[in-house]
């Protein structure tokens, strides 16, 4: 554990090599010049058994209406920044709206350490910018990987169930559009580099070509638009197929790392579990920022907040399926521990017991989508 006195300064030496480090710049993103495709490119089929499977997950996204809660408030002497409600975007979103809170949490008075409350991706988003722009910080959590939300995010780069569409405003919009470029540019700078963050082809799979969407349009300059692969013999039962360059993170390949770096810069992650906003107020910081997600509705009362439960099955990992895949409510998702298979949206359901039906429902859509034998059609 660091010392006091590393805690409140820091290390110079190791800050400036690990942050260098981390974020030494990589190659731009592709482009749509050309085909994103080469020419050998193959589908490796997966085996859909269910005696294959090892691994079933069950998280519940934290969604708000209104979307990502940004905002300070006065606790006596301490000023709490909320940084939560992502919904399924809290991956995605993770550096680019941490750099937003970041921006609320060093307006506010005093120099001296700063607490953050979460060890997810946000959280750990959140402590790492602010630790880069040279404020000491503590990460307190009751939960740290693998053992958070974050670990259990497929994780594929793009934002979904973000925002209700009656709250859309072009406010809210430049705000997103800021997050999602940064967070875009930060995630590309680790690709390569050890933290589970790769480019892969991701295919989408339909009737026809898709109509863009509002989340399309909000991206269009980071993610080339699909092209059009239908005539490429590939091995789907669909009548369009289109292909994109798309980024995964492996989230318990990143978690881990994120926590490891953060203790090398010298910041604290301490397990503990706040029961009511008192406990938070008599911290020795007095610059708080809230990263808790769903955990804010009964620490601080937020009762627009409203959990999205997901589902995800994980079959064994196979080197040579390398791209992600999308069919209507259907997703797969390579990473390094396994295939994981999804997805269920779940709107106001807090448990976390694991849906069978949901599962079998989910295996037969892609053994029909593969035309596997035994399915519909196969």
């Amino acid at each position: 554990m660091a010392s006091r006195r590393q805690f409140l300064l820091g290390s110079t030496a190791l800050a400036g090599s690990v942050l260098a480090g981390a974020w030494r710049p990589v190659a731009s993103a592709p482009t749509a010049a050309g085909s994103f495709l080469p020419a050998d490119f193959t589908v490796a089929v997966p085996d859909l058994a269910p005696e294959r499977i090892v691994r079933r997950l069950v998280g519940l996204r934290p969604f708000r209406p209104m979307g990502v809660r940004l905002e300070a408030e006065a606790m006596g002497r301490t000023t709490l920044i909320h940084h939560y409600g992502h919904g399924g975007s809290g991956v995605t979103l993770s550096w680019g709206t941490a750099r937003q809170a970041v921006d609320l949490a060093l307006a506010a008075p005093g120099r001296g350490p700063v607490a953050v409350l979460g060890g997810g991706a946000v959280g750990l988003a959140t402590a790492w910018l602010l630790r880069e722009r040279g404020r000491p910080v503590r990460v307190y959590a009751d939960r740290f990987s693998p053992d958070t939300t974050s670990d259990v995010a497929a994780a594929r780069w793009f934002p979904s169930q973000l925002v209700d569409t009656g709250f859309r405003t072009p406010e809210l919009e430049a705000r997103l559009r800021e997050a999602l470029l940064f967070s875009h540019q930060r995630f590309r700078r680790l690709i390569g580099r050890g933290y589970g963050v790769a480019v892969l082809p991701h295919l989408r799979l339909g009737s026809q070509p898709p109509t863009p969407g509002w989340a399309d349009a909000l991206l269009a300059d980071l993610i080339p638009p699909f092209q059009d692969v239908s005539d490429r013999g590939l091995p789907f039962r669909a009548a369009w197929a289109g292909a994109a360059p798309g980024m995964l993170i492996d989230m318990p390949l990143y978690l881990r790392a994120i926590q490891r770096d953060l203790r090398r810069l010298g910041v604290e992650l301490v397990k503990r579990r706040f029961e009511a906003p008192g406990e938070i107020a008599v911290l020795p910081e007095t610059v708080v920022v809230n990263c808790t997600g769903l955990g804010s509705a009964a620490l601080f009362g937020d009762t627009d907040l409203a959990p999205i439960k997901g589902q995800l099955t994980m079959l064994p990992p196979d080197p040579l399926l390398r791209y992600t895949l999308s069919a209507g409510s259907l997703y797969l998702h390579p990473r390094s521990e396994g295939i994981l298979l999804g997805g269920t949206y779940e709107s106001g359901d807090d448990t976390t017991t694991f849906d069978a039906a949901a599962e079998t429902r989910i295996l037969e859509g892609f053994s029909e989508l593969y035309a596997l034998p035994g399915s519909a059609q196969g």
